[in-house]
């Protein structure tokens, strides 16, 4: 059996480089957090950008569509940084995001509505187009995309949410959990829940995934040039619960991943949009910025950079 492969120095380089020249502001203050150049206050800096009058976050956060209005589904990519760097509670862009969120469900419908109708208005990828017919774009056929996700959010910063709506909120995901099968990015949503919710039901997530993993991660690797759920999107360090489960796939993955690096230093978003081609050029540079962050993070956290010079 092989080594398992390592970024070399030279080749992370290449990536930093890269960081700090092409991507966003929020992706390079990121990457100065977790490589240990920076600081919560710059990314806070950064994400402040992204952040409507409203609470809500947009401008285009979320890359893959355009609108700079306040969304559910952008601002629970705005709390995925507040996360990353451990906001406080009582910091003034998380109580303004949960009000908005707060406000932004709707309560007839029983859920949030991941983009307004506006989505329409800006260029978007095709599975953000809102159909105006069903009142919802085709990424919310699975609901708990961004509905898991959200309550976890709630449940991180329960101190700004009455306590009876979030016990509801929560019923009824393990409820929707317990009788449906996942999709990747839904999946994905219930693990950030699992993340931020008490043991009891962290434990009933994990449960629940476990019960899934053959269907829902791509293990084959001759696959993960497609548009999948690789093993390092559902275990992201090795504190992941899955981990131990699928530690020989990891492995692999992060072989992969090293492997898919360009010459400029960067990693490719496996998708496009098919339309709006200028404006995907400027989403996919966004895309290389982020996921050249995301996965120098994820090659250090298990421990595949070597440092030495």
């Amino acid at each position: 059996m092989r080594s398992p492969l390592q970024l070399s120095r030279t080749d992370f380089e290449k990536g930093k480089r890269f960081v700090q020249e092409k991507a966003r502001g929020i992706d390079r203050a990121l990457f100065e957090y977790a490589f240990g150049e920076g600081s919560p206050e710059r990314v806070w800096e950064e994400l402040e950008r992204y952040q409507n009058e409203d609470g809500g976050f947009g401008h285009a956060i979320e890359p893959d569509f355009r609108l700079q209005a306040s969304s559910a589904m952008a601002t629970t990519v705005g709390f995925q940084y507040l996360i990353a760097v451990q906001t406080p509670a009582d910091h003034p862009m998380v109580k303004k995001g949960i009000r908005y969120l707060l406000e932004a469900y709707d309560e007839r419908a029983g859920r949030w509505k991941a983009v307004p109708e506006s989505v329409n208005r800006v260029p978007h990828a095709p599975w953000w187009h809102y159909d105006e017919k069903r009142g919802q774009t085709s990424v919310e056929e699975a609901w708990g995309n961004p509905f898991a996700e959200i309550v976890g959010y709630f449940h991180r910063y329960s101190r700004w949410v009455p306590a009876d709506f979030l016990d509801d909120l929560t019923r009824r995901c393990m409820e929707h959990l317990e009788r449906t099968k996942l999709t990747m990015h839904e999946c994905l949503c219930y693990v950030r829940l699992a993340e931020q919710a008490p043991k009891s039901v962290r434990d009933r997530i994990i449960g629940a995934i476990r019960l899934q993993l053959a269907d829902l991660v791509e293990t084959r690797p001759d696959r993960w040039d497609q548009y999948c759920m690789q093993p390092l999107m559902l275990v992201e360090t090795p504190v992941s619960p899955f981990y131990e489960e699928m530690a020989d796939d990891v492995a692999r993955n992060l072989d992969y991943v090293i492997e898919k690096q360009s010459e400029d230093g960067s990693w490719d978003p496996n998708w496009e949009w098919g339309q709006y081609h200028r404006d995907w050029q400027v989403a996919r540079e966004e895309w290389k910025g982020y996921l050249t962050v995301q996965n120098l993070i994820k090659l250090k956290a298990f421990g595949r950079i070597d440092f030495r010079k």
